[in-house]
């Protein structure tokens, strides 16, 4: 089986799910939308471990012409994307008889009935830069510095997702994959309330691939090292922002990321307290 594109294929329907899922406005589709997100990330981490068990290497690759898809400007048109996105999967998964497979087949199938009993018509605000919070008044230098941010966050969390399943995946240590486990999970968090206060604004940007050296054979004890003066760094920007930013309830939100980002750091440290005693 050709694992590396079973990942790529999970990988970009978790990336359109996930980013679907903050472009439309009825709530029921929204919440639709991110518990298939959800699962197909679930079934990437799958395939990956599949793969590692396998011993067969693998990359975070994604097709962006593929994720481009999604930028589109009416609901219908992105619910045909996520449509075609699920009959893709199912069309590779046929001839292909294994546990994670049938799985994978039950999942999707399901998926696919839900999604066609959506009824998706309106226009899609995501992209339009209009950089503007729906009822919230911020002057101009509170704006920009928030647009600024969730530019830049929402591209993080997607790599730190991406990296803490990849290093999940390849740790033997009980601790540490606990550790990459909860991380990916909370910048999953993140990114999606990120990517929904972006896609409000109209400044939603779609990721791009990762380079491979920042995955693939790094210095774990090193990586964690820097990642932990990152986190603490993150917590500081966090409260930068909350301390200019005008308006109370955005003020608490980003207090709120504050402290997770602490706990991160918290984190990252017991991993690497585990793997320096392994």
């Amino acid at each position: 089986m050709d694992y590396q594109k079973l990942i790529r294929f999970e990988h970009e329907s978790f990336i359109k799910f996930i980013y679907a899922s903050v472009m439309v406005k009825d709530n029921e589709a929204r919440h639709k939308l991110n518990d298939i997100a959800l699962f197909k990330y679930r079934h990437m981490v799958w395939a990956m471990s599949d793969a590692v068990n396998n011993g067969v290497k693998f990359n975070m690759d994604f097709d962006e012409k593929e994720i481009a898809k999604i930028k589109v400007t009416r609901e219908e048109d992105l619910l045909e994307v996520l449509i075609d996105d699920l009959d893709n999967n199912l069309a590779f998964y046929e001839g292909i008889d294994n546990p994670t497979i049938n799985r994978l087949r039950s999942d999707d199938s399901f998926f696919l009935r839900e999604l066609r009993e959506l009824d998706l018509e309106g226009e899609i605000t995501a992209f339009n830069e209009k950089k503007e919070l729906p009822g919230i008044e911020l002057d101009e230098s509170s704006k920009s510095a928030l647009v600024f941010f969730l530019m830049e966050e929402t591209f993080k969390e997607y790599e730190l997702i991406t990296i803490y399943s990849y290093l999940k995946v390849h740790s033997n240590i009980a601790v540490a994959n606990s550790v990459f486990t909860d991380l990916a999970y909370d910048s999953i968090y993140h990114l999606k309330r990120f990517a929904n206060l972006a896609s409000k604004m109209g400044v939603l940007t779609l990721p791009r691939p990762i380079p491979h050296e920042k995955y693939e054979d790094i210095g774990i004890i090193e990586f964690l090292k820097e990642n932990i003066e990152e986190e603490m760094d993150a917590e500081k920007q966090c409260l930068i922002l909350a301390e200019k930013i005008g308006n109370e309830n955005l003020k608490e939100f980003l207090l709120f990321i504050s402290r997770q980002e602490v706990y991160h750091g918290e984190l990252l440290q017991r991993a690497l307290n585990a793997i320096k005693n392994s």
